[in-house]
Formats: C-alpha cells, sequence, structure tokens
C-alpha cells in the first residue's frame, strides 16, 4: 500500500467511526428529561405553547419535557440562562420577540447576550397577534372612543404591559404615535397573564395584550377587544377590525415562539428536535390546540429558515426603536 493510499484509508476510517459515533448520539439522544426555558410567567403565549409542546414531545422523544418559567427582564432572565446553558440539546427556551429581538435592542445593558450569536436556532412554532383591549367596565366602545378618551385625559390616563419594553409595550406605544402621538403612563407588569389580571380588576384604562394571553378574557367578557394588530383577520376574534383599517398604518405586530438553544448544539441534536417540532406543529390536532389557544403555526421550517426569520425580525426591531426613541424608557 503507498503512503496516500494509507493515509486515504486513515481518513476513511475516521470518518466512519464519525458517522457511526453522530449516528450513535442522534439515536440515544435524548438519555434524560429536556427542560423548555419560557421567559415569563405561566399563561403567557410562551407558556401556553411550550406546555402544549411539552407534553407532545414528551410522547415522541420518549422522555420528560418539562417547563421551566423564568420570568424576569421581559424575558431577558431566561434568555441570558439559555444562552449560558450546555450546548447538548437538554435545555433549551422557547422564545419570543421580547427576549429574542426586543430588549437586546433597547436595554443592552440588561440583556448580557447576542441574540444572533449567542444561540442556535431550532425551529419556527408559531406567532399571536396583539390586541389592544380595555375593561369591560370602561365605556370605550371603538378605537376612536379610546383615542378620544388620552386626548382628553393625557395626565391621567395609563396602560398596561407585560413587562418594560416588552411586545406589548411597543405595540402600546406604536399605536399611541400612530393615533396622533397620544401619551398614557405605562404601567408594567411581570407577564402576560399578571396584565391580563390588572385588566379584569379595571386598574388601567387600555393594554395591548398578545392574542394568546388574552383569549380566554375576551370570550368570558372580562376584557373588550377594540383593534387587532394582525395583517388580516384571525379566526378567534374574526369580528375584531383591523389597526391597519382603521387608519393607523404599519402597526401589524405578531408575538411570535420560535425554538432555541444555545450555541454549539450538536447538529444531529438541532435536527431531531427541529424534525419532531415540525411533525408537532403539522398535527392538526396540536395545530387546533394552539389556534384555540391564540396562536397560529408557521409552515414547517429548517434551522437555517429559522435563523434567517430571526435575524429579520431583530432588524425590525431595530427599525421601530429608531422611530419610537425614548417612548419606551421615558
Amino acid at each position: 500500500m503507498t503512503m496516500i493510499n494509507a493515509v486515504m484509508s486513515r481518513c476513511t476510517r475516521a470518518a466512519a467511526i464519525l458517522l457511526v459515533t453522530a449516528t450513535a448520539a442522534l439515536a440515544a439522544y435524548p438519555e434524560r428529561p429536556i427542560s423548555i426555558m419560557v421567559g415569563f410567567a405561566a399563561g403567557g403565549t410562551s407558556d401556553v405553547a411550550a406546555r402544549i409542546l411539552a407534553e407532545r414531545l414528551s410522547q415522541t422523544l420518549g422522555k420528560p419535557v418539562i417547563i421551566e418559567n423564568r420570568p424576569g427582564a421581559g424575558g431577558s432572565v431566561a434568555a441570558a440562562a439559555s444562552a449560558r446553558a450546555t450546548p447538548d440539546g437538554y435545555s433549551i427556551m422557547l422564545s419570543d420577540p421580547g427576549a429574542y429581538a426586543i430588549n437586546p435592542v433597547v436595554f443592552p445593558q440588561n440583556a448580557r447576550y447576542d441574540p444572533l450569536a449567542d444561540f442556535t436556532p431550532i425551529a419556527l412554532v408559531g406567532q399571536s397577534p396583539l390586541v389592544l383591549v380595555v375593561p369591560s367596565g370602561r365605556p370605550f366602545t371603538t378605537l376612536e372612543a379610546l383615542n378620544a378618551h388620552l386626548r382628553a385625559k393625557a395626565s391621567e390616563a395609563n396602560y398596561a404591559s407585560s413587562g418594560n419594553a416588552g411586545i406589548s409595550q411597543f405595540g402600546a406605544e406604536l399605536y399611541l404615535k400612530r393615533a396622533g402621538d397620544l401619551a398614557a403612563l405605562h404601567i408594567p407588569y411581570r407577564g402576560g397573564a399578571p396584565m391580563m389580571e390588572a385588566l379584569l380588576k379595571g386598574e388601567v384604562d387600555f393594554g395591548v395584550a398578545v392574542l394568546a394571553s388574552a383569549i380566554s378574557q375576551i370570550e368570558g367578557g372580562g376584557v373588550r377587544p377594540l383593534a387587532l394588530a394582525a395583517p388580516s383577520a384571525t379566526p378567534a376574534v374574526a369580528q375584531v377590525p383591523l389597526l391597519e383599517r382603521l387608519g393607523l398604518p404599519d402597526t401589524t405586530m405578531t408575538s411570535w415562539v420560535i425554538m432555541i438553544g444555545p450555541r454549539g448544539m450538536p447538529p444531529e441534536v438541532v435536527a431531531r428536535l427541529n424534525t419532531e417540532i415540525n411533525a408537532a406543529i403539522n398535527d392538526p390536532a396540536i395545530r387546533q390546540r394552539l389556534l384555540n389557544a391564540g396562536i397560529e403555526t408557521y409552515p414547517a421550517a429548517t434551522p437555517a429558515e429559522t435563523g434567517a426569520y430571526l435575524k429579520r425580525e431583530v432588524e425590525r426591531y431595530r427599525a421601530y426603536q429608531s422611530e419610537l426613541g425614548d417612548r419606551l424608557t421615558r
């Protein structure tokens, strides 16, 4: 055997060993429970979607998939923990715009991670549009009635959000700016569920909530939806008018939920998770459960497509931040 042939033979054997090792690792994964981190309290969009997915993934992966709620700093506490986690596929995160695309743009000093460099994109899951709601006890039955109240009571008006510089505050401030540079005092809560509780109690004049967090209260009559920040009608609230059709251009905003993990995850583990998540959201029963919760699933996407989507979202929120200026921090 010549020297070249010997080297080629050793390389071939090495490649075969690596292939067998990777295949064995994929076949073995997972060997223990998997944790999905959520950056908000139970009841919000990310939490609802994570629990529906966890139930399905526990069955298909053959190991328990548990939810770890880590609220704080608009999702940044969980995102920072996810970025520092061991990249072995046992600690992943169902992220939202607040943790991934908003906080790093608005509060980079608090979001101690790079959204585009410190994570592994895994799969697109779904999205839920924002809906402007008021307590049922308030007299506002149309968006114009709320606008008139805000113009007349600017120094007294207030609104709730799911957290400082989160997507609900982004949505509210974008609405206020586009409706005539209106103003209202921002009152942040620790997640979508506490925000909705404040609206139910009538503690605030309005809120721009993620539909998934608000749908049960809308159906129960505790809050009244005035407008939807979506490009088209949504089945769960088909009769609610769209903000853009009420004269407020470029106000479409959705809260997406996308699975990510720490940078450096093994490609075969990412591929396995991507396959199982895509299978879940393509299951009509799972898709309907998510839709009932106000979450519309995405078409199946590869990890690369997921990463490209996330990059576009970061750029979009940078543009919104430039437009809104200090509205999110004053």
